[in-house]
């Protein structure tokens, strides 16, 4: 064989070889397999939206790129090769990871510099809200920040007109959304500091038997958690006084007309103002977490949720060092409980 036959030999195998190497096409694995799933060329056709000389053609490609026969044409109607049979039963988890990376991709690419509209419940927003508010302002081109009780964050996330939302409700019964723990806290009973309470040793069922009970609004989620614990202790506390904002029912403890149910960021929102006027009592019983989540749609928003999460938990552990009166009340490193 002479010089020239050898080369020609050598550049064949070597096109061969590469041809073998390269990469299937998930475009044509995806026709391949809506035609293994339907069992025609035609119905393929019809889920795909393309012509079946397309599809035919596509799938030829596929077999072509593989060196494989995928589908036997002899027989009707269609039947897979032993190849064909495998390649359909392997290949949905590559075309699923391939549409992934694209979405995830694509939000990337979206979720720096975009026009970002964020719901917080007030309790969120009044402490930890002008640290995240202020990381956000940085990442997005616009912000829209709405606050208000959870319920109405709930509502306008489920109307579209929120992107996300920081809230007590994961919304866990809606696989169109997904959540993710920002943290957690215990309820507490807090009272006025005085002769009343000094010389109580202060449990819920004395508090509730010397000092009216004053409510959080019983419309909110909040309320309507602080209502179980009290059912929970058998304490039926007489309806005299009801407030619908946490920092007010904090001042009315404070100056003695009585005992209340609230949280750790609750009682934040009014800085260290009151940490010398209010004693805070232990909940024993009946006193399952509070969690705080960040809900997203579905696959949106995945780089921006991370930083998130990372600067509440940066603007949460700075709170805390400043009230660390408190601290014992935020389990931050625990696991989210049943709400």
């Amino acid at each position: 064989m002479d010089t020239e036959s050898r080369g020609r030999r050598t550049c064949g195998e070597s096109a061969v070889s590469r041809q073998q190497d390269r990469p299937v096409d998930l475009y044509q694995l995806d026709v391949f397999l809506a035609v293994a799933s339907t069992g025609s060329m035609s119905a393929a056709a019809g889920v795909l939206g393309i012509s079946q000389s397309a599809v035919s053609q596509t799938t030829a490609q596929l077999e072509q790129s593989l060196g494989l026969i995928l589908i036997d044409r002899a027989r009707r109607p269609l039947s897979l090769t032993p190849a064909g049979l495998y390649i359909s039963e392997n290949a949905e988890p590559l075309i699923a990871l391939a549409r992934r990376m694209k979405a995830q991709a694509t939000e990337v690419s979206k979720s720096e510099g975009s026009y970002l509209r964020i719901g917080m419940i007030d309790s969120v927003a009044n402490t930890i809200g002008p640290s995240l508010i202020r990381m956000l302002a940085a990442r997005t081109s616009a912000l829209s920040v709405q606050i208000g009780m959870a319920t109405a964050q709930e509502e306008a996330l489920l109307g579209r007109d929120l992107d996300m939302i920081i809230s007590t409700n994961p919304f866990v019964d809606h696989p169109a959304f997904e959540h993710r723990l920002l943290y957690q806290e215990s309820f507490v009973a807090i009272a006025g500091r005085g002769e009343r309470t000094e010389s109580l040793s202060p449990t819920l069922h004395t508090l509730a038997a010397s000092l009216p009970f004053i409510r959080f609004s019983r419309t909110s989620t909040l309320g309507i958690r602080i209502e179980r614990i009290l059912r929970y202790n058998n304490i039926d506390a007489q309806r005299k006084l009801e407030v619908d904002h946490a920092d007010t029912m904090t001042l009315l403890v404070a100056q003695g007309l009585g005992w209340a149910i609230t949280t750790p960021t609750c009682l934040m929102q009014t800085g260290t103002r009151f940490a010398d006027a209010v004693t805070l009592v232990p909940i024993d019983k009946g006193n399952s977490l509070r969690s705080i989540f960040l809900v997203t749609r579905r696959g949106e928003f995945l780089t921006l949720s991370n930083a998130i999460a990372d600067a509440v938990s940066a603007a949460l552990d700075g709170l805390l060092d400043a009230h660390a009166w408190l601290r014992p009340y935020v389990p931050m490193d625990e696991e989210a409980s049943d709400e």
